[in-house]
C-alpha cells in the first residue's frame, strides 16, 4: 500500500465525535471559527485538506467562520462536508496570486437571508490597512428569526501594525452598531482578532471607548464558559522552555485558558508546501500553543446565551488521530461555541 493510500484511508478513519460539548435543543447553535492557514495547504502526500473535513465533520458546527482561506480550501472543505457558502471575501491586501480571505459556511439544511462583505481600513500601509470582514443571517433551527454572524481576521502584531488594528476595531464596531440600529443584539462577531486576552485591544473589542460609535458591550464567550480564561491564570505565554514546560505537564491549565494560537508555521515552498515535510509539525507535535487570539462574541444585552466553549487540546483522546493530527492542520486551533438562540428574537 502507498504511503498516499495509507494517509487517505487513515483520515477517512480519523475524528470520532467529541463527547465535551452538551446536545443542545430545538434551538441550540453551534459555532466553529478556525484559521487554517490555508496558503500551506495541499495534497502532497498529506492532505490538510481532509484533515479540516474531518475536523469539520466532528464538530458539525452550524456555521463555520474560516480566515486565511484561499479560494480552493473554502471549495475543498465544501465538496468534502456539504457546507455552503453564505459569504466570502477575499483580502485585497495579499501579494499572493491566490488570496486568502474569510469565509461563513452554512451546515446542509440550516437557511440562510443574506450575507455580505466589506473591508475594515482604506489601505495596504500602516495605520490604515485594510482588512477583510463579512457576515451571513443565519436562521436557528427552531428560530423564525435570522441571527447575523459576522466574521473577521485583523492586522497581527505591534508598532504600526498596533494602530491598523485599532482602526479596524472601530469600524468594526461601528459597522456592526449600524446593522442593528434597534440595538437587538441578534449577531455574533467571530474570527482571528490578533488580539490577546490580556491585552489593551481585547478591551477595545468589547467595549470600544468613550465617544466612540458602538453596539454596546460584547461577551467574550470562551471566558463565560471557562472563567479562567480571562483571568491571571491563562497569560499569554512566550514561547520559553519554562513556560513550554508547566503548559505540556497541565494539559487541563490549556483547556481552561483555551489557548489558540502561537505555534510556529515553515515558510519553505519546496520541502513544505510542495513535499509536504513540513519541520513545524514535529514543533507543534512537541510543543502547546500559548495565546488566546480566536473569539465568538456575543452582544452582552442580545438575546443569545452560551452554553459551553472548547478548544481542542492535547489531552484530547483523538489529538493525534492519523489523518487530521491537529498540529498538523494549521497554526491554530479552532474555538467552538455551543449558544442557545431566542426564537423569536
Amino acid at each position: 500500500m502507498t504511503l498516499a493510500v495509507v494517509v487517505a484511508v487513515a483520515a477517512a478513519c480519523a475524528a470520532p465525535p467529541p463527547g465535551d460539548l452538551p446536545p443542545l435543543g430545538p434551538s441550540g447553535f453551534r459555532v466553529m471559527t478556525w484559521n487554517l492557514l490555508g496558503a500551506q495547504a495541499d495534497d502532497s502526500v498529506y492532505s490538510e485538506h481532509a484533515g479540516w473535513a474531518a475536523r469539520v465533520l466532528q464538530w458539525r458546527p452550524d456555521v463555520l467562520v474560516l480566515q486565511e482561506a484561499q479560494s480552493e480550501d473554502v471549495a475543498a472543505v465544501t465538496s468534502r462536508t456539504g457546507y455552503s457558502i453564505a459569504a466570502y471575501r477575499w483580502w485585497t491586501c495579499d501579494a499572493k496570486g491566490n488570496p486568502e480571505g474569510v469565509a461563513v459556511l452554512v451546515r446542509p439544511g440550516l437557511a440562510t437571508t443574506g450575507g455580505g462583505g466589506t473591508d475594515l481600513g482604506t489601505a495596504c500601509t500602516d495605520p490604515d490597512v485594510r482588512r477583510v470582514l463579512v457576515w451571513a443571517d443565519v436562521v436557528p433551527e427552531g428560530a423564525t428569526a435570522a441571527l447575523r454572524v459576522y466574521g473577521t481576521h485583523l492586522t497581527a502584531g505591534g508598532g504600526t501594525a498596533t494602530g491598523s488594528r485599532r482602526n479596524q476595531i472601530r469600524e468594526l464596531r461601528a459597522r456592526v452598531a449600524a446593522d442593528d440600529p434597534d440595538g437587538s443584539g441578534r449577531w455574533l462577531v467571530t474570527g482571528d482578532l490578533n488580539v490577546n486576552a490580556d491585552s489593551v485591544d481585547l478591551g477595545l473589542v468589547l467595549d470600544g471607548t468613550a465617544g466612540e460609535t458602538g453596539p454596546g458591550a460584547l461577551v467574550d464567550t470562551f471566558a463565560e464558559a471557562s472563567p479562567d480564561a480571562a483571568g491571571p491564570a491563562c497569560p499569554s505565554r512566550a514561547d520559553t522552555p519554562a513556560d513550554q514546560a508547566l503548559l505540556l505537564a497541565d494539559p487541563g491549565l490549556v483547556t481552561r485558558c483555551g489557548y489558540t494560537a502561537g505555534w510556529a508555521k515553515d515558510e519553505n515552498p519546496l520541502l513544505c508546501d510542495a513535499l509536504s515535510i513540513c519541520l513545524a509539525w514535529q514543533v507543534r507535535r512537541d510543543t502547546s500553543v500559548r495565546n488566546r487570539i480566536d473569539y465568538v462574541l456575543r452582544a452582552g444585552d442580545g438575546p443569545v446565551r452560551t452554553v459551553a466553549a472548547a478548544v481542542p487540546g492535547r489531552g484530547d483522546p483523538d489529538w493525534a488521530a492519523p489523518g487530521a493530527e491537529w498540529f498538523r492542520l494549521s497554526d491554530h486551533l479552532p474555538v467552538v461555541t455551543d449558544l442557545v438562540v431566542d426564537p423569536a428574537g
